[in-house]
């Protein structure tokens, strides 16, 4: 793992949804996360993403924004959401989530069937879980070699050169 800032100008990184989630959160992971998409935004490095990583974060900004108003547990939160629509039609900051990661300069990427298949082999080799393998097989799909993300996990997959941003 690389902090961000040795990721060299004119890089090609594929985007984690942890990154999104983060930058919207106060701290020092919080300003490195926002200080990789600065870059993306500038145009200094280029950033990818795909469509399934944008659903996670839509999601996950739902969840929060609905747990902050109730003051529940994550698990309490998600449950009061399925029983209450009117709750989640209260709910706004999840509608800006796609048109924001596009207007950061991200590119969305597609999931293709073939990524959901080859996506079974990262499960396969490396132990990692169902969204995480997509993510391997569509930089795979799209010759993408850098990857920022919180998890460590990552870490045990062959070629990815991983880009995190708790570590100086």
């Amino acid at each position: 793992m690389k902090p961000f800032t040795q990721l060299p100008d004119g890089a090609e990184i594929f985007i984690d949804t942890n990154i999104f989630v983060l930058a919207g959160a106060a701290g020092n992971l919080g300003t490195q996360c926002q200080e990789l998409l600065s870059r993306v935004r500038q145009r200094h490095i280029r950033g990818f993403t795909a469509t399934f990583v944008v659903a996670e974060v839509t999601h996950r900004v739902m969840v929060n924004e609905a747990r902050a108003q109730l003051q529940r547990t994550a698990r309490e939160t998600v449950e009061r959401l399925q029983q209450d629509p009117a709750l989640i039609r209260s709910l706004t900051r999840h509608l800006a989530v796609a048109s924001d990661i596009g207007k950061a300069g991200v590119d969305i990427l597609p999931l293709t069937v073939k990524d959901l298949h080859a996506s079974k082999a990262y499960r396969r080799d490396y132990g990692l879980l169902t969204n995480d393998s997509l993510i391997v097989a569509v930089m795979r799909n799209q010759r993408l070699r850098h990857l920022a993300s919180h998890d460590g996990g990552f870490s045990r997959v062959a070629g990815l050169q991983l880009w995190n941003p708790g570590r100086e």
